[in-house]
This record gives structure tokens, C-alpha cells and sequence, in this order.
């Protein structure tokens, strides 16, 4: 992925202020993020973000832009991703090998975060970060729940 050369903290901040992801943050949290400019990745359409079975521990907030989620035994696509979405949180918070591939459907503008640029985030950051995760992590579980109610129901 190519870094983002040069991108002004104002057009950052106009970026941020677009994505859902960020709507609670404050206005200094978001000119905070954005002061991590070599974490801002320009992702070219065609593009592997991430390959299934990886060992890098990043996750991405997609910024703008599209993205696909597939197994790298099929071609079928799990999910279509828009800005707000993040992915690569399974590693992330888990340590373990990457569980899907993510390759770019479109021209993209990624947020990448690690563990050294979340620990030198202030506390409040950090915390309004992970409890979007969470946030995000529960409704996914709410829906494969539901999911499994339906495929149950109609296997009987």
C-alpha cells in the first residue's frame, strides 16, 4: 500500500468528519488521529490489504472507498465493505493469523492502526475506538445468531 503524500490534517479532518466510525469523536480527537499521517494508506482498486493466514496485527478503518472480504478457498465474497467499516480486528485483538483476505473493489483511503499507535493514543481515544469495535463486534453477532435461528427453523 502506498502512504498518503502529503494529506493536510484539514483534509484528514474533512475525511474523518465523513465516516460514521469517528461521529463520537470531539473535533481535538479527530486532529489528534489525524497527526498520525504515516498511518493514512492510499489503496490502489485491485489491491490485497490483507491475505488470509498473514501475520501482521493491524486493523483498518476504511475511509473511503470499497472493499471485498473473501476465504482464499472460494471467490465468493463474504462482505462488501464502505467507509465506517473496519476489518483486520480478529488478528488485532487476537493475535492469530489472519482469518480472510481484503482486497480493494475501488480506489480506497485506509486508516491503519497498530498496537504501538494505540497505545500512544490518549486513553479517551483508545476507549471510543474500542467500544466502537465492540459495538460493531455484538450487532455481527446479533445478525449470525439471527442467522442460525432462520437456518434452523427451516431445516425442520
Amino acid at each position: 500500500m502506498k502512504r498518503l503524500e502529503p494529506i493536510t490534517s484539514s483534509r484528514a479532518l474533512d475525511i474523518l468528519n465523513k465516516v460514521h466510525f469517528f461521529d463520537t469523536f470531539s473535533s481535538i480527537e479527530k486532529e489528534i488521529i489525524t497527526g498520525f499521517h504515516s498511518h493514512f494508506f492510499l489503496v490502489k482498486k485491485g489491491t490485497y490489504i490483507i491475505r488470509q493466514g498473514g501475520q501482521d496485527q493491524s486493523f483498518y478503518i476504511l475511509l473511503t472507498g470499497k472493499v471485498a472480504v473473501k476465504r482464499k478457498d472460494s471467490h465468493v465474497i463474504l462482505a462488501n465493505l464502505t467507509p465506517g467499516d473496519f476489518f483486520g480486528e480478529v488478528s488485532f485483538l487476537t493475535e492469530r493469523p489472519r482469518t480472510t483476505t481484503i482486497i480493494s473493489i475501488e480506489d480506497c483511503i485506509v486508516f491503519e492502526i497498530d498496537k504501538a499507535t494505540l497505545n500512544h493514543l490518549d486513553i479517551c481515544i483508545r476507549e471510543k475506538l474500542k467500544d466502537n469495535i465492540i459495538k460493531v463486534l455484538v450487532n455481527r453477532l446479533d445478525k449470525l445468531n439471527e442467522t442460525i435461528v432462520k437456518l434452523q427453523q427451516t431445516a425442520i
